[in-house]
Formats: structure tokens, C-alpha cells, sequence
């Protein structure tokens, strides 16, 4: 998919731009840093001024460390801070305006305009290969900030699909958090028995209709399934033909058939759906992590009475790989600071700084030699961290928004029962077959 995609924004990229972005590629004559062996870290020798400017979505992260590290390298840092949607559409522009800021958030994969790999193909971002930090990126998340094997992206933070659940309701019950499929289902058989609803499904919202099948298909797909991106990039495979997607669709469909999940889930909007898992109505509620502390605030109890696991989609607990996709910082390749942008991000990557700002925005830790945070949601998820058990949020792959946009609308239709898993499939194709045009 990258390579194909990669000769497409090339194509689109004006000459005059790329011969621009290119040339801003070139890095200045800075001393080499030194290894500190304890950490990986770098300490830069390199003489620093000037003013660094950075834009990300918010300034949780940054306002931790702005002002220590402006008082140790004498670098001013102008912020800007916008909704990451608009934040996007700005630095889209500011890119093709030659504006753009030396240090700015990025999505990841091919989700946005403004996303990572669609800039770096077109020259618009350093490669970050060579930095201190770049051997504790995750491996997994190569295909969202990688080209030609090249870094191109700093993940700050990383959110993970997983099931959240009330832990009062569990106690109650008598259940425990499965670990395969069958005690998964063995769960839901239980809660429902005690008149609680499993799954609180929210689908009056249509992009919920994502998140129960990106956590399957963690599994089901990036698991088991490892090369179908790269044989449907090739033209190899197709959606309908993958064994992997349409065993998690029959699984997803199958959970809301078989009464496992909130009776008209269509008619019901994501907030009341969590806020049934609050109360303690329904038990369970699969989401991103980084919407966990709004479900902790409803919570009676808060955080502590919010329990959370992976979703099992086999019956062999090895298998379970969970969704977990980063955030991004990128140094703009025409960056007038340059020098200061790098030094930034080695002076954040360090393992307690890395740490400290997952926690700010309540999220996990994304670079491996990170701190865990001692919360349920890292405990949950430290374990699959360790042993690469992670792929990306399934649509962070996709080629602009189309095939994201099919899963929710024919998704729901499938759900209503005037659509089938083979439409959805198709629906998929040929969606995808729409954002390779």
C-alpha cells in the first residue's frame, strides 16, 4: 500500500514545492551528541538560540517541559494550539505556503491530508532516523511513520482499543476478565443471565461503529492475517476475500444477534451508552483509552471501580493483539529551527519525560523504554507493550478517509439487517479501490 500511495502524492506534489522541501532536508553542522548508557538518551552539545515554534492540539503535553527546557538551551518556544481537525487543515496549508511550523502534530498513516505519510512523501519532513530515540519506537507503528524504512515521526503518546468495565458490576455477577473467546462469551452469558447488558453499544453514532471490529481485528487481521495490507496493496487480495475480516464482522454481528449488547444499539448515542456502564446498567464498554477518564468521571468511585482488558477473538489467549496507534510530533523539513525541533524531542524522550506526558493527557506511554504509569489502563496494557502484541487502529492504514466512511455507513445498515457481511466487504473494496484513484 505504501509504495503505490507513495507514487501517487509524488505525482500530485508540484515540482517547484518538492525541489523546495527537498532542499530544506539538509541538516546543519551540529556537534555529534553524547550517549548517556543508562537511558539511549543524547545530550546535545550543539550551540541552540533563536525561537522554536510548535503546534500541536493542545498544550497538556508541552507545558510540562517548555520552560525547564527553554532554560536549558536559551530556545524561545512560540506555541499554537488547535482542534486537531483544524489544526490539520492549517498546517495542510502552511505546507503548500511554504508557513508551516518547525515542530507540528501530525496524524498518522495516510488519515489526513496533514497526516505523516503523506507528507513525507512529498518531502515536506525530516527524517528522523538517526535520532536517540527512533530504536524505541514500536515496530509496529512503522507503517503509520515510515518510508523506505526511514522514521519520519516522534510518537508522543499512544491510545489503545480495549474493553472498559465496571468493576462493581463484575464483583457482583461473579465474573472475572477473559482471556479467550469462549470465556469471553461465557461472560456475557452470565451477565446477561443477572439482567445486566454485556456491551454497551452506542451505534446512533456512527464512527462507534468502528471500535468493537478494530479491536477484533487486531487479532483476526494484523495477527493472523499479517501480509493482507501488503497483498491488497499489490492488487493480491481484496477485502471480501480476506478470511480475517469477515471473521470479525461475523463475530461483531453475531455479539449484537445473540443479545449481548444494548437491545436497539442504532438508537442509542455513545454518551448514554457510557454512561450505562457508570451507573452500573450495562457492564462493559469498548472504546479508546483516551476516552477512559470521562467514563472514570461518571463512575461512582471514579477510576478505581473502572476495570479494562483486551478482547480475545480466539480461543489461544497468545494470540490477542490489541489495537494501540500513536500520536505524532514532526520537524518540518523546511524548518527555519531545525536544530531546536530535534533538541526538543530528545529532551522529551527521555523515559521519565516520555512518561509524564502520557500521563498529562491520559494516555499510555508510546516509545518502549518509556515508564509505565501505575494505572489500570497501562497494567492492562504493559504486558502486549512488552512482548509487541500491538498493531494500529485498522483505518490509521487506510488510504484517506473512504474505506473508514464504508465500514460506518454500511456497517450500521449490516447492524439494521438490510445489508450483508458480504455487502460491507464489497462496500469496503471498493471504497478502497475509490482513495487509489
Amino acid at each position: 500500500m505504501l509504495a503505490s500511495l507513495r507514487r501517487r502524492t509524488a505525482a500530485l506534489a508540484s515540482a517547484g514545492l518538492a525541489v523546495a522541501l527537498m532542499a530544506g532536508c539538509s541538516t546543519t553542522g551540529a556537534q555529534e551528541p553524547e550517549t548517556d548508557p543508562s537511558t539511549g538518551s543524547q545530550e546535545t552539545t550543539a550551540e541552540l538560540s533563536g525561537t522554536l515554534t510548535l503546534a500541536t492540539s493542545s498544550d497538556l503535553g508541552p507545558k510540562l517541559f517548555i520552560d525547564d527546557f527553554t532554560a536549558e538551551t536559551g530556545v524561545e518556544v512560540q506555541g499554537t494550539y488547535a482542534e486537531a481537525g483544524a489544526l490539520g487543515e492549517q498546517i495542510r496549508i502552511q505546507v503548500t505556503s511554504g508557513t508551516a511550523p518547525d515542530l507540528f502534530r501530525s496524524a498518522p498513516g495516510f488519515a489526513a491530508p496533514s497526516s505523516v505519510l503523506n507528507l513525507a512523501n512529498e518531502g515536506a519532513l525530516r527524517d528522523l532516523s538517526d535520532q536517540p530515540w527512533a530504536q524505541y519506537v514500536p515496530e509496529s507503528f512503522s507503517r503509520l511513520q515510515s518510508v523506505d524504512g526511514e522514521t519520519y515521526a516522534f510518537p508522543t503518546y499512544g491510545q489503545a482499543m480495549l474493553a472498559f468495565y465496571n468493576k462493581d458490576v463484575f464483583e457482583e455477577v461473579g465474573v472475572e476478565p477473559p482471556t479467550t473467546w469462549s470465556e469471553f462469551i461465557e461472560i456475557m452469558d452470565e451477565l446477561k443471565a443477572a439482567g445486566k447488558v454485556p456491551i454497551a453499544l452506542g451505534l446512533a453514532d456512527n464512527y462507534i461503529m468502528q471500535f468493537l471490529p478494530f479491536a477484533l481485528a487486531g487479532t483476526l487481521v494484523d495477527g493472523l492475517e499479517p501480509d493482507f495490507y501488503e497483498k491488497l496493496d499489490a492488487g493480491e487480495t481484496s477485502f471480501v476475500e480476506s478470511e480475517g475480516w469477515r471473521k470479525t464482522f461475523e463475530l461483531f454481528v453475531g455479539l449484537v444477534e445473540d443479545g449481548y449488547t444494548t437491545p436497539d444499539p442504532l438508537g442509542m448515542p455513545g454518551d448514554p451508552a457510557m454512561q450505562s456502564v457508570a451507573s452500573g446498567d450495562a457492564a462493559i464498554v469498548v472504546m479508546p483509552s483516551a476516552a477512559s477518564p470521562v467514563l472514570a468521571g461518571l463512575m461512582t468511585g471514579g477510576e478505581d471501580r473502572m476495570g479494562s482488558f483486551a478482547i480475545p477473538a480466539t480461543d489461544d489467549a497468545s494470540e490477542t493483539i490489541v489495537p494501540f496507534t500513536p500520536d505524532y510530533l514532526v520537524v518540518n523539513a523546511d524548518a527555519k529551527n531545525g536544530d531546536a525541533a530535534l533538541a526538543f524531542l530528545e529532551y522529551i524522550s527521555t523515559p521519565e519525560r516520555a512518561s509524564q506526558w502520557a500521563a498529562e493527557v491520559g494516555a499510555i506511554p508510546a516509545l518502549t523504554n518509556a515508564e509505565p504509569i501505575d494505572n489500570d489502563v497501562n497494567r492492562t496494557m504493559q504486558p502486549f507493550l512488552s512482548s509487541g502484541q500491538v498493531a494500529p487502529f485498522s483505518n490509521h492504514g487506510w488510504p484517506g478517509g473512504q474505506v473508514a466512511g464504508a465500514l460506518m455507513e454500511v456497517g450500521q445498515q449490516v447492524v439494521e439487517g438490510s445489508k450483508s457481511i458480504d455487502d460491507l466487504l464489497a462496500a469496503m473494496d471498493a471504497a478502497y479501490q475509490e482513495a487509489m484513484q
